[in-house]
């Protein structure tokens, strides 16, 4: 069974490029773009998903609150956080709020597979693997 991941950005880039990197793997994507409509997408299904791209910031509800509603709702779905903040204090906010990992944007494609491997405990299955 393929990989199912949702991605919660408001950048159209990031689910491009998410979508580029992950291409290879038996992957599938869900893009959301802002953090109220993954949550609703989530609600209506809380294992539809393996794990969860999910942006810090956003412009219609910021990644904070979509973290902290899914937490509240005892969905535990594997969260990424991704942010371009890196003070110490912003990444422990998330870990202690729920977020399983964070990632740094700018991203490259062998960092997104490496925190998803650490993160699922697996690395994905390409293509070329079935």
């Amino acid at each position: 069974m393929a990989f199912r991941l949702l991605s919660i950005d408001d950048s159209k880039a990031v689910h491009f490029f998410i979508k580029d990197c992950l291409k290879t793997f038996d992957v599938v994507i869900t893009d959301e773009f802002d953090g109220k409509a993954g949550e609703e997408r989530i609600m209506k299904d809380t294992k539809a998903f393996d794990m969860i791209l999910l942006d810090w910031e956003m412009p219609e509800q910021d990644g904070l609150t979509t973290l902290t509603n899914l937490r509240a709702a005892n969905i535990a779905i594997p969260i990424v956080m991704l942010t371009s903040k890196n003070k110490p204090e912003d990444i422990e906010k998330i870990l202690n709020l729920g977020a399983s990992e964070y990632m740094m944007k700018p991203f490259t494609a062998d960092i997104l597979l490496q925190k998803i491997e650490d993160v699922v405990g697996a690395p994905l299955v390409s293509h070329a693997d079935k």
